[in-house]
């Protein structure tokens, strides 16, 4: 229409003018032009129809440049030839080529007689197809009206077997149709009676088409869901000047294709995500991560822009990976239902950056993943990545190695970022394991350490199940200073923060089996010998609660003069005081109970295990040695005077 010719509906109108026939003024006629042509053919014979039809269409083109666009659109990247059917019968798109580099390799077919339309190598299908016959032939052969349609798509068929293939073997995109044109009705009638699996054994994806609408909002897309099409929809505010503005970019971009993928991206990303346009972001995340063969282009051109993009995109980034991963099991079920192959697992971009505990070292980034590296260590002083690293640690989630290897090499060259966020970053970042994973997937070593201890297992198998249970490991959760002072001074929001790990994110100390902790010990304090069997493990519990300790000072949380048990472990003996304070500080309990039942026993045992833990440069042993010696005998009183003046 933009080369200024009519559409299936103003031909039938102007083959009625033609004729001086009254033209039909009923819209429910109008429903089916087809017939209406057909009954024009009847009553005037289909010669003179087809002959006023063929003057009309032969008429110089007003503009080509839509023409052009389109055939450079379906012009094949890698091997001479196109991929592009039209069911118009005019020859504008041969006219159009001229000055394109088509080379020789220009061919057309014109129903009936079509190519099989295989994606194969070896026959690949490389032609402009005239579904609906060319002028220039056998008007016969022109698919004009309702007997037309049915010999093409129903009798003879053969249009409707072209039609069948293409969708079992591509995506289609529609321009220029309706969803009430006849042509568009019967096509997808042919495609949706088969219901054809692609030959990958796959069911095919939905057609898309271009549709124009008129008002404020959009048409309900369900109706063209039902015939298996996707509606790309844009106004027609301006005559479909939106749609061939689009087109005709489309194929500008197309001709150097990763200079425009670099310009959407560098145009858009160093924006926030919810204050733009919700087509730029979606473009957006097409341009990073929605083209295939892309190789990690679009992602290392994203981790490069300037300004830096926000990291509110991960998120955006990590929804892509959802939608794709729940779309695959729903095609796993339909599969399933239907008794067929499920198809492979698609590859995930985003959600593999931040993997279960379980399979870190087992999950492999795709090239888009790896690219993003450097767009993560480009934010390690922002507080938004941190609380979101935080976020996946409390899910259970660590960095995948990559990440972790690319967040070690960039923290030395990082001299202007804050203490607090480097001490963040070198933690997280580690690689022994000692950053906690609070969802596991096992049932737990102090479960199966409570059974075998109640069924008389062998101790040191016992022994070995507890220490793994008990293992103190570092944990992260969201920062109470920052939410305390968001909340209390809104003011002081923009102040830069970081100066120590606490004014980012709030460290604490998870025990392994956290899960399990409290029904283990209330096993083995219900049972004879309690107190004998935490002596026998007091070394190693000592151990434990230097290693939460450790973990502490390595948050910048815990010294010879100040820790955490100050404020989580009220009194070192047990206590009613200490109720319901965090579960690292239960190690005292143990500790305590097995020390003084040494006491009670081994007067040198007991001075020996006091004399270690005056070695330990925390508080919290400082705190254990004075208790000790004031409930011990076994101390005189210079010792507890020097205890008490020299810790």
């Amino acid at each position: 229409m933009g080369a200024g010719l009519p559409s299936y509906n103003g031909l039938v109108a102007h083959c009625y003018k033609t004729l001086t026939h009254p033209t039909p003024t009923d819209d429910k006629e109008w429903l089916w032009p087809d017939r209406m042509l057909g009954a024009l053919e009847s009553r005037y014979t289909p010669a003179n129809v087809r002959q006023i039809v063929a003057t009309r269409l032969n008429r110089r083109p007003t503009s080509l440049a839509l023409h052009r666009a389109i055939l450079r659109l379906s012009r094949l990247r890698r091997s001479e030839g196109m991929r592009l059917v039209t069911t118009n019968f005019d020859t504008f798109f041969e006219k159009a080529r001229r000055g394109l580099d088509f080379g020789r390799d220009f061919q057309y077919h014109a129903g009936p007689i079509l190519p099989i339309p295989r994606d194969d190598r070896a026959a690949s299908w490389r032609s402009l197809i005239y579904l609906h016959g060319r002028l220039g032939g056998s008007d016969q052969h022109l698919v004009l009206t309702s007997s037309d349609f049915g010999r093409a798509y129903l009798t003879e068929g053969w249009a409707a077997r072209f039609i069948v293939r293409l969708f079992a073997d591509f995506t289609v995109l529609f321009l220029g149709y309706s969803l009430n044109d006849p042509v568009l009705r019967y096509m997808t009638d042919a495609f949706a009676a088969e219901n054809l699996e692609m030959r990958s054994g796959q069911p095919r994806g939905p057609a898309y088409i271009f549709s124009p609408y008129e008002g404020a909002e959009p048409p309900e897309s369900q109706p063209y869901r039902d015939r298996n099409l996707e509606p790309i929809f844009y106004s027609d505010a301006t005559d479909h000047a939106a749609l061939r503005e689009t087109i005709v970019q489309w194929a500008d971009w197309r001709e150097d294709y990763l200079s425009s993928v670099g310009r959407v991206i560098s145009d858009i990303a160093p924006r926030r995500p919810d204050a733009i346009d919700p087509t730029d972001t979606a473009n957006l995340i097409w341009a990073v991560a929605g083209r295939a063969d892309d190789q990690g282009y679009g992602a290392r051109t994203f981790a490069a822009v300037e300004p830096r993009p926000p990291i509110e995109w991960l998120s955006l980034f990590e929804a892509t990976d959802l939608a794709r991963s729940e779309a695959h099991q729903e095609t796993v079920r339909q599969a399933a239902m239907a008794a067929r192959i499920a198809p492979p697992e698609p590859e995930l971009d985003f959600i593999p950056l931040f993997p279960l505990q379980s399979n870190s070292r087992h999950m492999a980034l795709t090239s888009t993943g790896y690219g993003l590296l450097a767009w993560f260590c480009r934010h390690l002083g922002t507080e938004s990545f941190v609380d979101h690293v935080i976020e996946k640690l409390g899910q259970g989630r660590m960095l995948h190695p990559r990440l972790r290897q690319a967040i070690r090499r960039q923290l030395p060259q990082e001299l202007g970022l804050r203490e607090g966020f480097k001490r963040f970053w070198w933690i997280v970042s580690s690689e022994g394991g000692w950053v906690s994973a609070r969802r596991r997937d096992d049932p737990g070593s102090l479960w199966t350490a409570q059974g075998g201890y109640t069924s008389g297992a062998d101790r040191e198998w016992v022994r070995q199940e507890v220490l793994a249970g008990l293992r103190p490991l570092l944990d992260f959760s969201a920062s109470s200073y920052r939410s305390y002072r968001d909340a209390t001074h809104p003011e002081q929001a923009a102040d830069p923060v970081g100066d120590r790990i606490s004014e980012i994110a709030d460290a604490e100390v998870e025990l392994a089996d956290r899960n399990h902790v409290k029904g283990f010990i209330d096993t083995v304090n219900g049972s004879p010998g309690a107190a004998e069997f935490w002596a026998w493990l007091n070394d190693d519990l000592t151990g434990l609660l230097a290693q939460a300790l450790h973990l502490f000072a390595a948050a910048d949380e815990a010294n010879a003069d100040n820790d955490p048990s100050a404020l989580q472990r009220p009194s070192v003996e047990p206590h009613q005081q200490n109720y319901q304070h965090r579960q690292w500080t239960l190690l005292f309990d143990l500790i305590w109970t097995g020390w003084e039942h040494i006491d009670g026993h081994d007067a040198a045992a007991s001075r020996a295990i006091v004399a270690r833990w005056r070695t330990l440069p925390y508080l919290s042993f400082r705190r254990l040695v004075a208790a000790a010696v004031t409930h011990s005998g076994h101390f005189s009183d210079t010792e507890k005077v020097e205890i008490l003046l020299n810790g």
